[in-house]
């Protein structure tokens, strides 16, 4: 599977109507794994994320949709749509539909130039074990644009559950990966609340 992960900025006061287009737009197709929108850090922004069989499939709907009249339904809206393909970490479950937060923290990293593959083996190693405290939405790497780079997606029940188990996992040395930050050039954390219709929430 491939994945497009599109990133729209709107107008302020105008998340609910970009939430609505994007609905509209995603409606009858089931490509669509989840979107949410910013509710700390940059704000007036939604990130949707949606899953292709095969890289055909993943240009394909992407031309469908870049060509047609209405753009994600947000055209009137946004001040700024970025679509990027990524792939996911090996063995990661990818964004499984139900109900896991309401609270998802969205983590981008920027890897130094020979970063990734590094990275992919000691999350390889360090991940399971950190699912014991609380499993990843989905980690994925990026296979266009600004590269190499990476996005975790970790759900919660609140807020403070974040800290908690963040907190936990430190003291029992399971997080971060250890010489992870070795790799890591900047990182940068938003967290993102679930539209109504997204099929992870």
């Amino acid at each position: 599977m491939l994945y497009s992960v599109v990133n729209v900025e709107v107008y302020p006061g105008k998340v609910s109507d970009a939430l609505a287009g994007i609905a509209k737009s995603a409606a009858g197709r089931e490509a669509l794994r989840a979107c949410w929108y910013s509710e700390i850090g940059r704000l007036n922004r939604v990130l949707a994320i949606y899953a292709y069989p095969s890289a055909d499939a993943l240009s394909s709907a992407q031309s469908a949709i870049l060509t047609g009249e209405d753009p994600y339904g947000v055209s009137s809206l946004a001040t700024g749509v970025t679509v990027d393909a990524y792939a996911s970490f090996p063995g990661v479950d990818v964004l499984t539909p139900g109900d896991y937060g309401p609270v998802f923290e969205v983590r981008q990293y920027q890897l130094r130039r020979t970063g990734l593959k590094p990275t992919l083996d000691l999350w390889a190693k360090a991940l399971p074990p950190r699912s014991t405290l609380s499993p990843a939405a989905t980690v994925l790497y990026a296979l266009s644009g600004l590269v190499p780079r990476f996005l975790h997606v970790w759900p919660y029940r609140a807020l403070n559950d974040r800290m908690r188990i963040r907190e936990e996992a430190v003291k029992q040395g399971l997080w971060p990966p250890p010489g992870g930050l070795a790799h890591i050039e900047s990182m940068q954390s938003e967290i993102y609340l679930p539209a109504a219709f997204s099929p992870v929430h």
